[in-house]
């Protein structure tokens, strides 16, 4: 979504792919043209490109992999669909003809080594690393002109690793360490990057690998601590390793907590004059949370309306002329009394005292005071009608 702002910004047209209607809802109010095919198959994907008459292709379906690394451990249930999802789309866009590819891809690739990694230098030989290079090596044998953008850990408002990051801080979870440094970049950062990519007058020779990220590195744990002081929140709580931790086999998101993945992006800036916005953690966080809050706000602005809404429908359809029950004799304590027949209950007067009552009219408020509330809860509805059409 990052990515289809910045696009539209440039004033680029653009078409995305949605999963579901909420998805396709997202992708219409940013402005553009959401489309729906499989993945999976390079046929669906080849008549989404012919439909629009698309010339270039962001393939950001890698993304998933390359959020904070304490969500490692999911990559590996969705690694086939990656190659898979990969394969299909270097295929349409061979298919389709077109001009100029874009995909995402990782830093922490680069085999580990002190200092920042460079474009060219070895790659990690870890086999959990394997479907991400593979997916790297189906755009390097598909023959187009591409670029492989290597980045940082990415987060940001919109990133599903960094909300649930913060749902751990919030509920005062234990986080796994990572003392590390590692390379990280925003994600409205890593779309200007897909976005001069797309835009360079120089065409790559087949396929090119170019890395991008923030100047500052962070360890995952300063990372945490950034985040839980952008929410307002004191410093997380790290869980140690120890020594049963130390006898179990190590998961991908160990290895990722554990080792330096710093990535130099000089070419990126230099070549193409790219310079993120969000240099450090706390202008990254910063505008995070805003994006956070301004959910937040939409979300209780519709809450109130909905509920305001309900509120008037109830008091405009509410059926003032029910008849209300009849009071019923109180039961007798004496066991002399409780053989004889029962008197017949009286008639309630007016006079009576009214029976407690939930409803959102007491049963005996006159018809003019009922009149005036359904009245007033109209000419709300109405006025707010009235502005949400402009008037």
């Amino acid at each position: 979504m990052a990515t289809v702002r910045a696009l539209l910004q440039r004033g680029r047209e653009v078409a995305a792919t949605a999963c579901d209607a909420e998805g396709a809802l997202a992708v219409r109010m940013a402005g553009a043209l959401p489309v729906f095919p499989d993945l999976s198959r390079a046929s669906e994907i080849v008549s989404a490109l012919a439909m629009t008459e698309a010339d270039a292709l962001v393939h950001a379906g890698p993304q998933y992999f390359g959020g904070s690394p304490h969500g490692g451990d999911r990559y590996v249930a969705h690694a086939d669909e990656l190659v898979e999802f990969t394969a299909a789309v270097a295929e349409a866009a061979k298919q389709q003809g077109v001009k100029r590819i874009v995909s995402i891809s990782f830093g922490y690739l680069y085999e580990s080594e002190h200092g920042a990694a460079k474009e060219g230098d070895h790659d990690a030989h870890d086999g959990d690393y394997a479907p991400m290079l593979k997916a790297e090596s189906l755009i390097r044998q598909s023959g187009l002109s591409a670029y492989i953008i290597r980045s940082g850990y990415i987060y940001g408002g919109n990133s599903a690793d960094t909300a649930a990051l913060a749902d751990a801080i919030k509920g005062s979870r234990r986080l796994p360490e990572g003392t590390m440094p590692v390379s990280w970049i925003h994600e409205d950062d890593l779309a200007a990057a897909i976005a001069a990519l797309l835009e360079a007058e120089s065409t790559p020779d087949g396929v090119e690998i170019i890395n991008a990220a923030a100047e500052a590195t962070a360890s995952p744990n300063e990372f945490c601590a950034a985040l839980s002081s952008a929410l307002g929140l004191s410093e997380p709580r790290f869980a140690a390793g120890g020594f049963f931790a130390s006898l179990r086999e190590k998961t991908l998101r160990d290895k990722l907590l554990e080792r330096e993945a710093v990535i130099d992006s000089n070419l990126m800036r230099e070549r193409f004059a790219w310079q993120p916005r969000h240099e450090s953690l706390e202008s990254g966080m910063e505008a995070t949370a805003l994006v956070w809050r301004m959910k937040d706000a939409v979300q209780a602005d519709d809450y109130y309306n909905s509920y305001e809404d309900a509120a008037a429908a109830a008091i405009e359809s509410f059926a003032y002329d029910v008849a209300l029950p009849e009071p019923t004799a109180a039961a007798e304590t004496s066991a002399a009394v409780e053989t004889a027949p029962a008197p017949e209950a009286a008639p309630a007067s007016p006079s009576a005292a009214p029976p407690p009552s939930d409803g959102p009219t007491p049963w005996n408020e006159d018809e003019a005071k009922r009149e005036e509330r359904r009245r007033k809860a109209l000419e709300r509805k109405a006025k707010r009608a009235a502005r949400s059409a402009g008037g």
